[in-house]
């Protein structure tokens, strides 16, 4: 069981094409891109892969930069990135998309024109949706004239009680945009494996609940938290005679069990998965077992005789491996070099196999059934629409208990240690309320109680409440965080798929009559026109591509700001246009170097450790809306860095590859260098770290445990960049480019942050520098950055043309400076 699991869209898919499976969506090769509301770079389907392909489908130096649209009720991670929003009610993004395709077909000649997306004009969907006719229609127009588009479905935040039909109308726009077999692509998704839907899920809870159900083994797996309350699983838990969890962790499910039989975590234990047909996943045990576990499938073989022939194999391992085997000697895994036991070994040493698809799919022919389909008139959705959405902190929850993540602020909010609800500041206007107050969520299913998050991302008409928070077991650092959304969810499927349908639900809000705390990591909105997030517009942006020359024999300014005996100096190019303010720089970075999660009190208090945080940015475009720009900031590593001189007893200085080097055991804690940094990007240890068992394993061993009184901050991963050169002096050479990946370089999806010796020449980090886009933050300061950011590009018309444009008022108005940072 998968709380967020895909059956809606198997379930169209086997429809239109016979064949239930998930496709595989090729937004790199794409030069239109339209989501229908799925946060594919945040949390939908494959959201690595995905990010990766976004990047390269609108790589503006490549000389291609694909124009994307996201429709939906509210901005997500992905909608963020998006350079036009049409704001979808919510659940009504499968009708934009039959509207759109109506309008594709019409131009193209589709006969399904004439079919099934004959009820479905521009106008008929702007009645029910909320977006503009025209906008609409000019959507429709554009893919009409694309040369290669794509459509993304609905993910969780749509899926509503028609959730199969959305899915078939976004196959259809696919269809008739001529996508299919080119940017969508069957046969190229798993095969094997599936996940029960909630329909299923159904049938299970009434089987508990009337007795029929002895035994119950849950594994791997957390019901009793990722299903709705009003589903019933808790109370008919109660009817079963012996409930047994093989759950790596406490969770809410084990808390309810009869039997505990902890399982190994997934880095103590074998495993394996098929990513798409010909690549295959092997996972072998990366550490010892800390805690008294066992293998939950060591656990399961041990079982299995006892109620009848089981497998032959002594342990999981040994039973993974003969499966192995046998595929390994025969088949298509058998043309490889060598015998079995070379396969074998070399499927361990890589990781899996790769055999690839051994040619590119023919496109596939729509059925009769989805060309005669008759879709379903909606309504018009009544009063407040409530949207649950998952986070890249904790998904469907299973990401709470982590401390990291909890202290990441959200990509969208920047908000953390908590829930929080989502509204418009007409709504805002409205109940009288601002950031902070608490607001009282009510549908028919339940209630909850959470403060206010007030934005310009979200429908006037609509709140939003992530989901993943509200554990009342699972550890210390989720426990009692935040508020539990899936009790908001009632226990309605999709009669077509057996999807749970959270979409389109009706909700009343109103005012607690009282305030909390609500932790921000960020408290403006806008960078007051100081240049920090600079955006061009996609023509300004290519013009200026290919106006620009560079001298391959001419090194940056910054490289100069190191020894001139010194082969190095290092530094850091950072594209705008590619990140998509994930946060998974910020996390890497946290486990590289050792940082200490200060928990929500101290966050309160603006005293987080992390040595890199995300800058996330409204520009005003021209037509009133706004552009959003994620601009990561940590340490400068300035040639005349501001925080030298003023410290006492030099503990920060200028080393001759061009670092600004922290020396702890010397700093005693003036704080002047911070006070002196225009970046603010200093931390300050009020308290000593504790990493209590297991923790402190998680310490890396080639990096300083900082104290009490220790100021810390970014080091360009300067124990990577040692290692490196102790490699090659051993060589007898320098570091090659390449050779040194900083641990948020190494970690970002999109590959927009690039590092490297600025003194160069042919270095990548070099020449990205001295690109069209660069520019450095504050370098008017005269401060000489080693980081080159390169402008964010948009198709969207900017309030000031080729520049940053006007800053728009803060989105968070009223909010108490006490709690936003």
């Amino acid at each position: 069981y998968e709380a967020l699991e895909l059956s809606a869209l198997r379930a169209a898919y086997a429809l239109a094409y016979g064949v239930a499976e998930v496709p595989s969506y090729e937004i790199d090769r794409a030069d239109r891109i339209v989501c229908f509301g799925a946060d594919f770079l945040g949390t939908w389907l494959a959201p690595v892969e995905l990010a990766g392909r976004f990047a390269q489908a609108r790589d503006v130096d490549g000389g291609r930069h694909a124009k994307f649209t996201f429709v939906g009720p509210r901005i997500s991670v992905t909608g963020a990135n998006a350079d036009e929003w049409l704001q979808a009610r919510a659940g009504s993004e499968g009708l934009v998309a039959l509207a759109v395709a109506g309008v594709v077909a019409s131009l193209r000649g589709n006969a399904l024109a004439d079919g099934p997306l004959a009820p479905f004009s521009p106008d008929a969907a702007a009645a029910t949706s909320g977006v503009d006719a025209g906008r609409i229609r000019a959507l429709g127009e554009e893919l009409a004239e694309a040369d290669a588009p794509i459509a993304l479905p609905p993910g969780i935040e749509g899926q509503g009680p028609r959730a199969m039909e959305a899915q078939l109308a976004v196959a259809l726009l696919n269809e008739v945009c001529g996508a299919m077999g080119r940017t969508v692509r069957l046969g190229a998704g798993p095969t094997r494996g599936d996940s029960a839907t909630f329909s299923e899920m159904g049938e299970l809870i009434e089987r508990m609940r009337s007795g029929g159900v002895r035994t119950l083994i849950v594994a791997g797996a957390n019901p009793a938290f990722t299903l709705p309350a009003s589903a019933g699983f808790a109370e008919a838990l109660g009817n079963v005679t012996t409930v047994i969890s093989l759950n790596p962790h406490f969770d809410e499910t084990a808390a309810a069990a009869g039997w505990i039989l902890p399982s190994h975590h997934a880095l103590e234990a074998w495993g394996d998965a098929e990513v798409r047909p010909g690549v295959r996943a092997l996972a072998q045990p990366l550490m010892r077992p800390i805690f008294d576990t066992r293998q939950r499938e060591d656990i399961l073989l041990q079982i299995a005789p006892e109620g009848g022939t089981g497998p032959s194999a002594g342990s999981y391992a040994e039973y993974l491996e003969n499966a192995w085997r046998a595929e390994l000697s025969s088949g298509e895994d058998a043309g490889g070099e060598g015998g079995t036991d070379d396969r074998w070994a070399e499927a361990l040493r890589s990781g899996g196999t790769v055999a690839g698809l051994a040619e590119e799919p023919a496109s596939p022919v729509l059925t009769a059934a989805a060309r005669g389909f008759a879709f379903s008139r909606v309504p018009p959705p009544e009063g407040t629409s409530l949207v649950i959405y998952p986070t890249v902190q904790f998904y469907d929850g299973r990401g709470a208990n982590r401390s990291w993540m909890q202290e990441l602020p959200d990509p969208v909010t920047r908000t953390a240690w908590g829930s929080w609800v989502e509204i418009h500041p007409e709504m805002a206007e409205r109940l009288g309320v601002a950031n902070g107050d608490v607001l009282r969520v009510t549908s028919s299913a339940g209630s909850v109680e959470a403060p206010a998050y007030v934005h310009r991302g979200i429908r006037p008409d609509t709140v939003a409440v992530p989901i993943g928070q509200g554990h009342t077991a699972y550890g210390r650092s989720a426990v009692g965080r935040g508020v539990n959304a899936w009790e908001l969810i009632p226990a309605v499927a999709d009669e077509a798929s057996g999807a749970l349908a959270v979409a389109g639900i009706s909700v009343e809000v109103a005012s607690a009559g009282r305030r909390e705390r609500l932790l921000r990591g960020q408290g403006n909105d806008t960078d007051a026109g100081r240049e920090i997030g600079e955006v061009w517009n996609v023509e300004h942006a290519m013009e200026a591509i290919e106006e620009h020359t560079v001298d391959l024999t001419e090194l940056v300014e910054a490289a100069w700001d190191s020894d001139p005996n010194s082969p190095y100096r290092w530094g850091m190019t950072i594209d705008l246009n590619s990140c998509t303010g994930c946060g998974a720089c910020v996390t890497a970075c946290y486990a590289e170097n050792n940082i200490p999660v200060v928990g929500a009190d101290q966050f309160a208090l603006r005293r987080e450790m992390s040595w890199i945080r995300i800058h996330r940015f409204y520009e005003e475009t021209a037509d009133g809306g706004v552009h959003t720009v994620h601009s990561p900031m940590l340490c400068q590593h300035c040639g005349d860095a501001p925080c030298e001189p003023v410290c006492p007893v030099y503990a920060t200085y200028h080393n001759p590859e061009g670092l600004n080097v922290q020396v702890y055991n010397r700093c005693v804690g003036t704080r002047y260098c911070s006070n002196n940094c225009p970046y603010k990007v200093r931390r300050f240890n009020w308290f000593g770290p504790e990493f209590p068992y297991p923790l402190n394993l998680q310490l890396n061993p080639d990096i300083t445990v900082r104290d009490t009184g220790v100021m810390e901050k970014c080091t360009f991963c300067v124990q990577r960049i040692n290692r490196a050169k102790l490699d090659a002096k051993e060589e007898g050479r320098t570091v090659a480019d390449g050779e040194v990946t900083t641990a948020c370089q190494s970690s970002c999806p999109t590959q927009a942050i690039v590092f490297g010796n600025l003194k160069d020449p042919s270095s990548r980090v070099s020449q990205i520098a001295r690109g069209a886009r660069g520019y450095r933050v504050l370098e008017e300061i005269g401060t000489r950055p080693a980081i080159t950011y390169l402008h964010d590009v948009t198709h969207a018309e900017l309030a000031e043309s080729g520049h940053g444009g006007t800053r728009g008022e803060a989105a968070d108005r009223g909010a108490p400076a006490e709690e936003s940072h």
